[in-house]
């Protein structure tokens, strides 16, 4: 008898934890879509312009189509709900960008100075300046999106708990970066006069067939007012702390990778230090507040456990 009424209550508290999930799921998506609807009319009626679809969106529409091809409805139900956030993050930061003046910029190269006692950016470009240099680091600026793609991929076939944490983490960052894009919006060193815009310089010493690719990797890249944080160190910084709580192998093949990132924002001349270190505070911040609200969930069992699910064996070593 008392188990029949301890396995009805299971029964009752999983029922009603599949009912918050589902309304969560279409609530959110039916919000993020009717955000970028209005945003999308309200940029065009006051700017007469629209928001791009960058790449990385564009890319991660894709993420629906690999849900069929695993024949996995968890999979396209969650790339969905990321695909309908991000589109609502990249209508919201065409609107940061419209609304901000070039007068209300400001440069944060005084801080570069204060923490290192030079022009550190300028002073890595003239150290490393070099086609081969600048080859490289074009490729490594442009990598984080196919990083997002690679990571979900990933993290989905090998454990959902990783999937879970990384793509809340990736939203929760993407959105304080977009209010400090908003409430200071910051230039970039090339922008500020302070180093040389390496990223468009380069045009010059590539042949034709890069150029094709550096249009692609590049295509759609986010607002020149929105240096700190750089999300291309947040995301790159993302990557590696999901990659190593997949497993040690996996976080070691990501360091050279997030070394690249690193390097190139600097030396291309996209971002200060400090909006380098600003990328790596706005992802590892939100990536312990997600960590400690899944365990929370799980262990209130608004979450479902992390073992037992297909995919989610042991952290290699």
């Amino acid at each position: 008898m008392l188990g029949s009424t301890l396995a009805m209550g299971r029964a009752d508290a999983a029922g009603k934890a599949d009912i918050r999930s589902r309304f969560g799921f279409n609530t959110a998506i039916t919000t993020a879509v009717l955000i970028y609807a209005t945003v999308v009319m309200t940029l065009y009626l006051r700017f007469g312009t629209l928001p791009e679809i960058t790449l990385g969106v564009i890319a991660v529409m894709i993420l629906p189509v690999a849900g069929l091809v695993l024949r996995s409805k968890d999979f396209l139900k969650s790339s969905a709900l990321l695909i309908a956030v991000l589109l609502t993050y990249e209508a919201l930061q065409g609107t940061a960008g419209a609304m901000v003046r070039s007068g209300s910029v400001i440069s944060l190269a005084w801080i570069d100075k204060a923490l290192v006692g030079s022009n550190f950016v300028l002073a890595v470009q003239t150290t490393f300046l070099s086609p081969i240099t600048t080859t490289v680091s074009i490729f490594f600026y442009g990598l984080h999106v196919f990083l997002i793609m690679i990571a979900l991929f990933l993290f989905w076939l090998k454990r959902k708990a990783v999937f879970r944490g990384y793509a809340y983490s990736m939203v929760l960052t993407s959105y304080l970066g977009l209010i400090t894009f908003i409430v200071l919006p910051t230039a970039p060193p090339w922008l500020a006069g302070t180093a040389k815009n390496l990223l468009s310089s380069g045009d010059k010493m590539f042949p034709t067939g890069f150029q094709e690719l550096q249009n692609l990797l590049l295509a759609g890249e986010s607002d020149i007012y929105a240096a700190f944080p750089s999300l291309h160190a947040a995301y790159a910084t993302l990557f590696t702390i999901f990659m190593f709580k997949l497993g040690r192998k996996y976080g070691l093949v990501s360091l050279p990778i997030l070394g690249g990132v690193y390097f190139s924002i600097i030396y291309l001349g996209q971002h200060f230090l400090i909006d380098l270190v600003g990328g790596i505070i706005y992802a590892t911040v939100p990536a312990y507040i997600v960590q400690r609200m899944m365990s929370r969930g799980q262990s209130s069992g608004s979450l479902p456990p992390t073992k037992g699910l297909p995919g989610t064996g042991s952290s290699s070593s």
